[in-house]
């Protein structure tokens, strides 16, 4: 729950790789443990938005079945036509903050502040960043001063239906003992786009890993996809095929299978306006008597 990932590198790069990856924000990703989880959405008259997040979270050290619940307060707020804010409260006593000012329409200042009361990730953080976009590509800069201080740049630029980006970071290590500065991050992706078919590779840990999307829309209905992964730091390959189609307009059924046997299905249907139900559940072919068999169930109501 908590607003920004630890790492240093930039939103902006993860928006453009989540761009070109249509169906693998459908929830179709194998899960190790079940989540319960529950969020209400409302907006003040004056248009700050608040977000009461609930989930019973799995903790990957603890025993078998032992859960623990988490909840966060999330506050998005709009001063005026170039400064908005957001803060968010976590009940395992963290605090973020996020301030953005929007200078021009292609420059924008940020803030990015994180205070940890304990050792687990994501760690304490204070980052002042600034963004340069345009329609043909986006460049990203940010300075972690409490950490290192770490350099993060991110970039990508587009050529008609090709597009290619990159991230890395570099620590300059200051609060070292040995005073050596290391590169932490460093990523680089390419995509094509062609006739409904979005292809889109990535390297990522400097060439450890190696990942390759492809998205074809075969109609208007009917959407096929699959991820191929190479990490070499852990020895594994790992293949998943998504498909997802539309019975109606209001109906739509998905599901993927990978390598590792494990098979997810969803159901999902609009009943109303304001109503949005959505069933799932996934199963592992290969070992029937695991506890990677999950049936959910979501209700969005708004």
């Amino acid at each position: 729950m908590s607003p920004r990932p630890a790492s240093a590198s930039s939103t902006m790069y993860d928006d453009f790789l989540a761009a070109h990856l249509r169906l693998h924000d459908e929830r179709l990703e194998p899960r190790a443990h079940a989540l319960h989880a529950l969020s209400v959405r409302a907006r003040t008259p004056r248009g700050t938005r608040l977000t009461l997040e609930t989930g019973a979270v799995a903790s990957g050290v603890a025993p078998r079945g032992r859960r623990r619940v988490e909840s966060a307060l999330v506050c998005e707020s709009q001063w005026n036509p170039m400064t908005t804010s957001r803060v968010c409260l976590s009940s395992s006593r963290r605090l973020s903050l996020h301030a953005q000012l929007q200078t021009s329409d292609a420059l924008c200042w940020t803030l990015d502040a994180h205070e940890s009361a304990t050792e687990k990730v994501p760690l304490s953080f204070a980052r002042l960043g600034a963004t340069h976009a345009s329609r043909s590509g986006c460049a990203d800069v940010c300075v972690d001063v409490v950490n290192g201080p770490t350099v993060a740049v991110a970039l990508w630029r587009r050529w008609d239906r090709w597009a290619a980006g990159g991230a890395a970071a570099y620590d300059v290590g200051l609060d070292r003992s040995d005073r050596r500065g290391r590169c932490t991050t460093l990523d680089v992706s390419a995509s094509y786009l062609h006739d409904g078919l979005s292809t889109l590779l990535q390297v990522k840990d400097g060439g450890r890993t190696v990942q390759l999307d492809l998205t074809q829309t075969v109609s208007p209905l009917l959407a096929l996809s699959s991820r191929f992964v190479c990490d070499s730091r852990r020895d594994n390959r790992s293949l998943r095929v998504l498909g997802k189609y539309a019975l109606s307009p209001t109906e739509t059924v998905s599901g993927s299978i990978g390598s590792d046997g494990i098979c997810i299905g969803a159901f999902e249907w609009r009943t109303s306006k304001h109503l949005k139900t959505r069933v799932a559940a996934q199963m592992d072919l290969r070992h029937y008597d695991s506890d990677s068999h999950h049936v959910g169930v979501s209700i969005e109501i708004g």
